[in-house]
């Protein structure tokens, strides 16, 4: 009977060690475009979200492993192709796929839609305002039929990165308001947490210059901090 107990007690010990270490190695994977690339107001690549969210989870001894597969000029359809035709990425000096990597990762973080939205758009009596709603819709449904197929491969926390008004356009700002909730609600019916940066993005002190296009390192660290706010709210 002693032995017995012990044994038990052994086993439980384990399995508390276990259940205390088992969540503490988060696979991390960032995709998407030039925001996702910490692209800064010089078009280079900087320390951007992903990075600090990196550190975060390293420096408090979670991080297992951090991918990123992200583009400048990436879209919705360029991710879905490349996760339809499973794309090899380097994983730790070991050739992976990207579907591997949406299959083990604890953590997806996504920014994409704006260059489907704006590339080689010029507003001209022949393209307004107007018809980038007409646009949205088109995107909407790309983003759609990749948020399902993010959906099939992970079940995991998904957060995707909202729109937010870089051409410093006042004329854009009822657009980007309908832009975001109208993907806010799509990614939602997916169990995607939307974050929406575009008020916190219309205060200069998170670019270096009025005429930049993407943040400076405290805009994306801002944006880090509300995705780890995210993190930490709902482990």
């Amino acid at each position: 009977m002693k032995k017995i107990l012990i044994i038990i007690i052994i086993t439980l010990s384990i399995l508390l060690i276990y259940l205390g270490f088992k969540d503490q190695d988060i696979y991390y994977l960032s995709l998407g475009d030039s925001l996702a690339n910490g692209v800064n107001g010089v078009l280079t690549k900087d320390y951007g979200y992903a990075d600090y969210i990196k550190d975060y989870l390293n420096d408090n001894k979670l991080l297992k492993n951090y991918v990123s597969v992200t583009n400048n000029n990436k879209r919705s359809i360029d991710i879905i192709k490349d996760i339809e035709e499973n794309k090899k990425i380097i994983i730790n000096q070991k050739e992976k796929t990207i579907q591997n990597a949406l299959i083990k990762a604890d953590i997806i973080t996504i920014s994409v839609g704006m260059n489907d939205l704006f590339s080689n758009v010029t507003f001209n009596n022949d393209f307004s305002v107007n018809d980038l709603y007409t646009k949205l819709d088109e995107v909407a449904l790309d983003l759609d039929k990749l948020f399902k197929l993010l959906r099939n491969y992970s079940k995991e926390k998904i957060i995707f990165i909202g729109f937010y008004n870089y051409l410093k356009e006042e004329k854009l700002d009822d657009f980007f308001d309908y832009a975001n909730e109208k993907i806010s609600d799509l990614a939602s019916s997916y169990d995607i947490t939307y974050l929406n940066i575009y008020d916190d993005l219309n205060d200069y002190k998170y670019f270096n210059s009025i005429n930049d296009t993407f943040p400076n390192k405290m805009g994306y660290e801002m944006i880090a901090k509300k995705i780890i706010d995210i993190l930490e709210q709902n482990p």
